[in-house]
């Protein structure tokens, strides 16, 4: 089951803290900044409240946003494991066949036959590479047949050679595909996700900063600083203190 790092767990902590603060205090602190305000015709404690919920609103959108692309990209790295290892034993299985029909024409037709069918010097390396080897030999066995029958009974097929040098290759190429058209959907899920850690980013910082303010004009010091965005908070290097339900303003219920 794909697990969320611990950054962006800090990250999705901080936010539910802050998001959880605003909502617990946005009556009373609408209602302290309206009266703060000189009772001004456009101090509504309902517009206030509306305010303070919007914004608690707007940083939940982002964190549960942040959590869906996370869990996405690391569902897609995990997905990554079982077919580049499908693909890597697909490769040196194809390796390993060239390597034993190597030796095999050399023993049945003479050296000068591996000139023939592309198999002089070492056996190419890496999936792609192998994969364009083994059908450059089979195109070369197809186009240059032999069969013969050894001294000691054995014989060798340069259609049957080619035939297992085909299904092994087309087995490969498969996968290299496959490893390919993962590694692109893994990418794509990386600038999904890059792209919710900005967008979050910009909201926690917006909306934890415009909370601070409102904490300090309504004379909320300590919830203020509990509030108040950090870089490490940003960064996800710890999920920020723990802001409590009590009273805002501290004292004898706490904020902490």
């Amino acid at each position: 089951m794909p697990k969320l790092r611990e950054q962006v767990q800090n990250q999705i902590k901080v936010s539910e803290k802050v998001i959880a603060s605003a909502k617990t205090h946005a009556s009373k602190m609408a209602a302290e900044l309206a009266a703060r305000s000189g009772q001004a015709p456009e101090a509504d404690p309902a517009a206030y409240e509306a305010v303070i919920l919007a914004l608690a609103g707007q940083l939940t959108r982002a964190t549960e946003a942040l959590r869906e692309r996370e869990l996405e990209y690391t569902a897609e790295q995990a997905d990554d494991g079982p077919v580049r290892a499908a693909r890597d034993a697909a490769e040196r299985d194809v390796a390993n066949l060239m390597i034993r029909l190597r030796s095999t024409v050399e023993d049945a037709l003479g050296r000068g036959a591996l000139a023939t069918y592309g198999l002089e010097g070492e056996t190419a390396r890496g999936p792609r590479k192998i994969m364009n080897h083994a059908e450059n030999v089979a195109r070369l066995l197809r186009k240059t047949p032999a069969s013969i029958t050894t001294e000691l009974g054995s014989t060798f097929s340069t259609a049957a050679a080619a035939a297992a040098v085909e299904a092994k290759q087309a087995t490969l190429a498969a996968l290299i595909q496959d490893d390919e058209r993962e590694a692109r959907e893994l990418e794509g899920a990386l600038a999904r996700r890059d792209r919710a850690a900005a967008a979050w980013s910009d909201a926690y910082q917006g909306v934890a900063t415009a909370l601070e303010g409102m904490c300090r004009l309504a004379g909320w010091r300590e919830l203020a600083d509990r509030v108040r965005p950090t870089q490490r908070t940003v960064r996800g290097e710890d999920a920020g203190p723990e802001i409590g339900e009590g009273d805002p303003k501290g004292g004898g219920g706490g904020a902490g």
